[in-house]
């Protein structure tokens, strides 16, 4: 019976392509500073797949909204097969300060978690992605990759399963502002008087914290700062001048999102302006 077995096992195998088989990460695409590849987590509907971009020492790239400069990354899917939808899932980011302005980046080697949505879930979906992206040592550059996964349904604890399970920790929770929990937003304020208007951030944070705000299209907010004389090892409330906004715009109506990454982890907030 064994030897019947095992050569059906072979032969049902043979049809599914090579790296689902193995659990195996795309190879590395690379530039000078940096390389990217497509991680496996688990099956489509089970759970998330990876972007894994690893970068030399020295060398940064950028969140999803850069901050006073730099280029966020573009994700082109559209080779892809049996796909429905693609979400990517971003880690609290790191504050930037330099001669440039301020930016939020990551540095060394960050996932970003994938939630994949199959097309027919009863079949393997093929993952292509077009990725380009800035990479920043003393000047920034741009960066291109590209890398091709399969995931097949039912397939669990893929090569990248633990670093992606890592990564989705660092993924900030949604929460209210007021919530109790720390950390968290506690209260934003609006002041009309002052010249462009100004947000007063209040925070619960029991560390270090770092708040970043995203607005509607076409607006070009400054990153959130210490409130005057806050403390950087342990603040409890930013400022926010709302500059930078086309001249058209008017501020009741429309939603900031604001995330607060701290040492003991992070959390996004809505707020709607009055």
């Amino acid at each position: 019976m064994r030897n019947l077995i095992l050569p059906a096992l072979v032969l049902a195998l043979a049809g599914l392509p090579a790296a689902t088989l193995a659990g195996e990460a795309s190879p590395w695409s690379a530039v000078d500073g940096a390389a990217m590849r497509l991680l496996p987590g688990n099956a489509p509907g089970n759970g998330p797949a990876g972007l894994e971009i690893k970068l030399d020492e020295g060398w940064k790239t950028y969140w999803r909204n850069p901050g006073d400069a730099g280029i966020p990354p573009s994700f082109d899917w559209s080779k892809s097969e049996n796909l429905s939808s693609v979400t990517v899932l971003w880690p609290a980011p790191t504050r930037l300060d330099d001669e440039g302005g301020s930016s939020a980046v990551y540095r060394g080697d960050v996932v970003l978690p994938l939630k994949v949505t199959a097309a027919d879930p009863a079949k393997p979906v093929r993952l292509s992605l077009a990725l380009d992206y800035a990479i920043c040592h003393e000047i920034c550059v741009p960066a291109k990759g590209s890398a091709d996964l399969t995931l097949a349904p039912g397939t669990q604890g893929g090569e990248g399963a633990d670093a992606i399970a890592e990564a989705v920790k660092h993924v900030p929770k949604l929460a209210a502002i007021g919530a109790q929990e720390s950390p968290a937003i506690s209260k934003v304020t609006l002041d009309t008087s002052t010249k462009p208007a100004t947000l007063t951030i209040d925070v619960k944070a029991a560390s270090a914290a770092s708040l970043f705000v995203e607005a509607p299209l076409k607006w070009y907010l400054p990153m959130p700062n210490l409130a005057p004389g806050a403390d950087k090892a342990n603040p409890k409330q930013f400022v926010l001048q709302l500059d930078g906004l086309p001249k058209d715009a008017t501020l009741s109506g429309n939603e900031l999102r604001f995330t607060l990454s701290t040492g003991e982890g992070s959390v996004e907030s809505l707020y709607r302006l009055p």
